[in-house]
Order: C-alpha cells, then sequence, then structure tokens
C-alpha cells in the first residue's frame, strides 16, 4: 500500500528520521539494477508504478511545510522561460527571421510518462511555486547537441557506456539550471520508458544524477525546499573533524550526489533535519544544514561538539512574500532603518531617506554609442579617470582605456575596445576604478551570481573569481577607503559582501529588501538604495576585517624561499593566519602545524627567525586563543640549539638570529605582564627570565 510505503509525517511536532530516508526511497523507486534479469516489458511495468514515487514526492513536500494552493499553476507546461524568450528576440533582432519553436526538439521522440505525470500533478511545487526552484524547464524536452546552438551540452561521445554503439546517442533535457549553465536530461534511447535515468551535463561530461525522473524530482525538492521551509546554519567550511562525525554519525539520504554549476553535494540524513555536504569545490557553502526546527537544528550541532548558535537562520517563510513568490507588483522597500546595526557592531545606519538612489550610469558613455559598440551590451561604467568598461549578454568584458600606451588621450569613439569572455552567463553589475599599484581595476558580477575581478594593466589579463552567492549580482562599486582599495557587491537577495583587496579578506551582511544600487565612500560608508529610498551605512572596518593588517603583513615575506624543517615552508601564512582564529579547535590544531615546521628537537630554521615576531604579535592579542602556548614555543625558540652542518656547507647561526629576533619582540611581551589571563602572566614572566640582562620596566 502507498500509505505503508510512505507514511504521512507533516506535524513539526512529530519528529521525522531523515537518517532512515533510505529505506523510504527504497521502497518505491525502480530497481535498475533488475533491468538485466526482467524481460523488456516487465521492466517496463516495473518504471510505470509511479504511484508511490509520486505520494512519497507528496508527503516529503508536506514534511517541509509546502502546502497547494489550488488554482491554476504559476507556471503552465507550455511557458517559456525569461531567458530562452529573451535570446531568441535577440536572435530575431540579428537574423530578421523567427525562430521555428520546435527547433530544438524532435517531435518523432516520445515523451517519458512520469515527464507526463510531473506537469499534471495537483501538488507539484514548481508549477505552483518556481520561484523556490530557480530552475528553467524544457517542454516539450529539447535534444542535445542542440540543432539551434541554444543548449549549452553536447549529445553523448561516441564511446559512452550508457548506449550500444549503434544505439541513438543524444539526451533529451527537460530542465536546465536558471542561466542554462548545466541540463538535466534523460538518453534519447531510453525515451520509450515510462521513467528512465536522468543525466546531468558537467565538467566530466554526461554522468547519472538519478536512477529516474521521479527520483529526480524529488531530488530537486530534497535540494530546494528545506532551504525555503527550514531554520539554517550555512558555513563557507566546516570545523575540523565536523564532516568526519557527519559521515559517521548521519546516513547518506540514498540520493546520488547532487550536481549544478560545479556542485557535488551528497545529503545526510539526521532527525528533523539534513545535512548537505559538497566536496565540487564551487558551492557557496561547502557545509549547509536545514532543519523543520531550531530545536533540531541545535541537537544536530550538539550531536556534532559544535556552536552554531550565531549562525543560526530562521526560515524565508517565515518573511512576508507575495502570494506564490510571484514577482512585486513595484519595487521591495527598503527595510533599513536609522539606527540598525548588526550583533558584531561591523555596520551602523546613519540615516535614511525616501529619497531614490538610481545607477550613476543611466545613459551609455559616449564611447559606447560608435559603429564598434559590441553587440547585446548590458552594463556599463565610467570611472573617475575616464575608463569605459561595459558587460554583455553573452558574459563579455569590454574596456576602453582612459588613454594610449604612449599616455596622449584616445579621441572618443574611436578606441578599440579590450574584450575577454568573461562570464558564463550575462553581466548584470560592473564596476570600474584605477588603484595607484594596481592600475585599472574592473569589477563584473552576472546572473549566477558571479563576481569577477579583473586586472587589465597587467597584461594578458583574465577573471579572477572573488565570490559567488545566490541570486542575481545587482550592484558592485570600488572605491580607496583608508584602509587601502575595497569592492563591495549586492545580490537580489538582499546580501552585500565587502571585499578588503590588499588582504583578500571578505565580510557578508545582510541588509534586506530594496537595495538595488550600491556606492563605497572614501571616509568608510556604504550608500545603498533604490526606488523607495536611501540609506548611509557607516562601515566599522576593523570588525568588518579583523584579520586585515596581520593578513597583510604576512603575506610580504617570500615563505616558500625559506627552509623549516621539512624544506621549503609555503604554508606558514595560513597556519599563522589559522593560529589566530577564534576558534580554539582551529587555532590549536594551526600552533601545533607552527610548531612542526618551526623547531624541531631544540633545532631552529631560516623560516624560524622570520616568523617569531608574528608569533609575538599573536600572542599579544587579548582575543587570541592560543596565547600561553605562543609564549612557550617562542621561549624554546629562544633556547634553541645550532644545528648540524653538512659537509662543504657554511655554518648559519641561525639559533642566534632566533634569539635575537625574539629578543627583539620583548616589548610587546612585557605588556602581557598585567595581562588578565594568570596563563599569559606566567608564560611572559618564564620567557622574559631566559633574558636576564634586559629588566621588564625597561620595555615600557
Amino acid at each position: 500500500m502507498i500509505g505503508e510505503a510512505c507514511p504521512t509525517l507533516t506535524a513539526v511536532s512529530e519528529k521525522i528520521d531523515y537518517g532512515r530516508f533510505a529505506e523510504r526511497l527504497r521502497r518505491v523507486m525502480p530497481r535498475w539494477g533488475d533491468r538485466d534479469r526482467m524481460a523488456p516489458e516487465e521492466f517496463a511495468e516495473h518504471l510505470a508504478d509511479t504511484g508511490p514515487r509520486w505520494d512519497l514526492l507528496r508527503v516529503f513536500q508536506e514534511e517541509w511545510g509546502y502546502e497547494p494552493p489550488g488554482g491554476e499553476p504559476a507556471w503552465p507546461r507550455w511557458s517559456e522561460s525569461e531567458h530562452e524568450a529573451y535570446v531568441r528576440r535577440l536572435r530575431a533582432e540579428w537574423t530578421g527571421e523567427e525562430e521555428d519553436a520546435f527547433a530544438r526538439c524532435d517531435l518523432t521522440l516520445p515523451v517519458p510518462a512520469a515527464l507526463d505525470e510531473w506537469w499534471d500533478l495537483p501538488f507539484n511545487s514548481f508549477t505552483y511555486r518556481p520561484r523556490l526552484y530557480w530552475t528553467n524547464p524544457e517542454w516539450p524536452p529539447t535534444v542535445r547537441p542542440d540543432p539551434s546552438g541554444y543548449g549549452v551540452s553536447d549529445g553523448l561521445p561516441p564511446d559512452s557506456p550508457f548506449v550500444a554503439p549503434d544505439d541513438d546517442h543524444r539526451v533529451c533535457v527537460f530542465k536546465a539550471e536558471y542561466q542554462y549553465c548545466n541540463e538535466w536530461g534523460y538518453l534519447a534511447a531510453e525515451a520509450g520508458l515510462p521513467d528512465p535515468r536522468v543525466l546531468v551535463s558537467s565538467e566530466d561530461g554526461w554522468v547519472v544524477q538519478a536512477g529516474s525522473i521521479s527520483e529526480f524530482f524529488l531530488q530537486l525538492a530534497v535540494m530546494r525546499l528545506p532551504a525555503h521551509f527550514g531554520w539554517t546554519v550555512r558555513l563557507y567550511e566546516a570545523e575540523p573533524g565536523v564532516v568526519d562525525r557527519v559521515r559517521r554519525d548521519f546516513p547518506e539520504l540514498g540520493l546520488l550526489p547532487w550536481r549544478e554549476l560545479g556542485s557535488r553535494a551528497v545529503v545526510h540524513g539526521a532527525p528533523d533535519a539534513l545535512i548537505y555536504l559538497d566536496d565540487g569545490g564551487y558551492a557557496d557553502f561547502s557545509f549547509l544544514v536545514h532543519a523543520r526546527t531550531r530545536t533540531a537544528l541545535e541537537e544536530v550541532a550538539r550531536t556534532l561538539g559544535v556552536d552554531w548558535s550565531d549562525e543560526i537562520e530562521s526560515p524565508p517563510a517565515d518573511e512576508p512574500e507575495s502570494p506564490d513568490e510571484a514577482e512585486p507588483a513595484g519595487p521591495e522597500p527598503l527595510s533599513l532603518r536609522a539606527g540598525q546595526a548588526d550583533a558584531g557592531a561591523r555596520w551602523t545606519v546613519e540615516d535614511v531617506s525616501d529619497r531614490p538612489l538610481s545607477s550613476l550610469e543611466p545613459e551609455p558613455p559616449a564611447r559606447l554609442t560608435g559603429a564598434g559598440r559590441p553587440a547585446g551590451l548590458t552594463v556599463w561604467v565610467t570611472d573617475p579617470d575616464a575608463d569605459v568598461a561595459a558587460g554583455d549578454q553573452a558574459g563579455g568584458l569590454h574596456l576602453w582605456p582612459a588613454a594610449r600606451p604612449d599616455g596622449s588621450p584616445e579621441p572618443e569613439g574611436t578606441a578599440a575596445p579590450l574584450s575577454r569572455t568573461a562570464h558564463d552567463a550575462p553581466v548584470t553589475a560592473i564596476a570600474c576604478r584605477r588603484f595607484d599599484g594596481l592600475g585599472a581595476t574592473v569589477v563584473s558580477g552576472d546572473s549566477t551570481g558571479v563576481v569577477n575581478l579583473w586586472l587589465p594593466d597587467d597584461g594578458d589579463w583574465g577573471p579572477a573569481g572573488i565570490g559567488r552567492h545566490g541570486g542575481t549580482v545587482i550592484a558592485l562599486s570600488a572605491e580607496c577607503l583608508e584602509t587601502g582599495p575595497a569592492i563591495a557587491a549586492a545580490w537580489s537577495t538582499g546580501t552585500v559582501r565587502l571585499w578588503d583587496v590588499g588582504s583578500g579578506l571578505d565580510a557578508t551582511l545582510t541588509l534586506g529588501s530594496g537595495i538595488e544600487t550600491i556606492a563605497l565612500n572614501p571616509e568608510g560608508t556604504l550608500t545603498v538604495g533604490g526606488a523607495t529610498g536611501t540609506a548611509t551605512v557607516r562601515l566599522d572596518t576593523e570588525r568588518l576585517w579583523p584579520r586585515r593588517a596581520l593578513t597583510e603583513l604576512v603575506h610580504r615575506f617570500e615563505w616558500e624561499r625559506l627552509d623549516g624543517a621539512r624544506g621549503p615552508a609555503p604554508e606558514i601564512p595560513d597556519q599563522i593566519l589559522a593560529a589566530a582564529s577564534a576558534d580554539a579547535e582551529t587555532a590549536a590544531a594551526a600552533l601545533a602545524g607552527l610548531r612542526a615546521v618551526l623547531y624541531d628537537g631544540g633545532t631552529v630554521f631560516p623560516v624560524t627567525v622570520a616568523a617569531a615576531p608574528y608569533l609575538a604579535l599573536l600572542a599579544a592579542d587579548p582575543d587570541n586563543r592560543v596565547r600561553g602556548p605562543l609564549l612557550s614555543l617562542l621561549l624554546e625558540i629562544a633556547r634553541a640549539v645550532p644545528g648540524p652542518v653538512g659537509e662543504g656547507e657554511d655554518a648559519v647561526p641561525w639559533a642566534e638570529h632566533a634569539r635575537s629576533t625574539v629578543e627583539e619582540c620583548l616589548p610587546v611581551v612585557s605588556d602581557l605582564l598585567d595581562d588578565a589571563d594568570p596563563g599569559v602572566r606566567e608564560a611572559a614572566e618564564r620567557l622574559l627570565s631566559e633574558f636576564p640582562g634586559q629588566e621588564p620596566d625597561s620595555f615600557r
């Protein structure tokens, strides 16, 4: 019975152990391993039993709070995606011919029954609330390779393991990532099956995504719905050992890794919670937890031995929204209020007005109006030194320098731009600025949320990806603050990220709705707003980038040229910065790594001499978690003995140099004699006593 296979558990008070989800999946999903042991007719009948699978999808949606709204779907099956419609219109403008609506389809191929059924499900959360998913369906399914050239993927290679050499090597795509960066489809050779396997286009070519179309739509719901309806923790990187504990304590859901935009996410189940581990290297967050209740999320944290109390986000579903997540009738109001600040006091709203804030470049500069203007321009900007930068619909970036190589100005409208393919999606925001020491600096963002940095004065310039976030990049700004060059980016989700260019550090701010334009100001403020108002936000750069000075300082050394206990030591900067972590476990692990490189059984090395002052700086930081052990390591370094000298080598007194360097740090150490931590005071006294000729008071 369907009810026995998929018990309906919708009440939040009724705990659901997703660690047992694989059992529910096995009861209903097709067994492709039995294909060779079944007659073709029997296997087709097996695949056609889709009712229990759709019931599992329905129950999962209910468990996370989705309720079918009734009425007509917001996305009927014959709807055309905005992206595809836009490209089709552009082609018509360029060619003067209307494209055949079915040019990309093979109408002689059957459509699998499961795909037809999905469109008609009365509880289909995509057709009723497509904005929960940020994907585009293809109906009818289109083939790859695409005869029209629109689809991004190829067909199967000649030696594909999925089909016999004489079989059809095409793939029928029925779903695509929002900007068609990757696609999902079934084999044309299996189009006659009721519920065929689903493949996904990836950097490895076509790979299996799901055991059937019905399983794919369940997996898509697993990847999308909990982020909207659940309590959430998002981590760029989990604490050491946490990932291993997840894999040990929480079973996988039984689904294949989710492949999208370079990500490779595996989902693990916990009581009332799902844990997403991504090792693809391209996800915004490599560690995600979505839970049906805050209590469930806190229980997962306790099981893993971590504290996420400052990281927990409430469900977006709890926030007011328009019905069915349709586009708002007008601009969203600015949600910032005067005096508002975040918990860490990194920013404070100084004032808010109802004066609209619009783009600084409403009209294209003169250089973009000539015959040589690139096609499909979407955004443009002029920097204070008259560089003009622009982005286009195809992801291209164009820069018109302010002057010729000999320094003479370029006449308006005559310069040929420097052009590169910058993005895999339309460029939606751009900023351009000249900085001392960097030259022309161009920042571009696209509709998939990617932000790239470009330094065209470097010659053969190429992209340096500096950030990615969900949603569309809607605004960018570049400015020189008191701390140096900085970049700000805003996404359509209300998130703003700030980068310190010199150190590479960034900070993420959640400033809410109504932001369409941003501008960094030299005095350390950020102006944000849009059609409904403007806010001035005061930034505290010390709190935004607390390790900025240390990061810049530590990267001034060419550490890879200095030997440690194991040879060249390029890892020292990362270890020093990790030793400054606010997480005690991370800091202790980094200090152990430093000790292994800097000090080996009484012997020190060239890199030890360079690193010693940084150890003293870390020990002097009242927020550091390993201050006493740092001082103890400095004491061991000061007591080091000369190391062995190889035959024919000159004896270099590294032990003497190291001791002299530690002695130069004593003024910093002496300030710790009055520290509030008795362990730090004791360690400082021991280190100072190693230099009896120096009086502590002489350093004050």
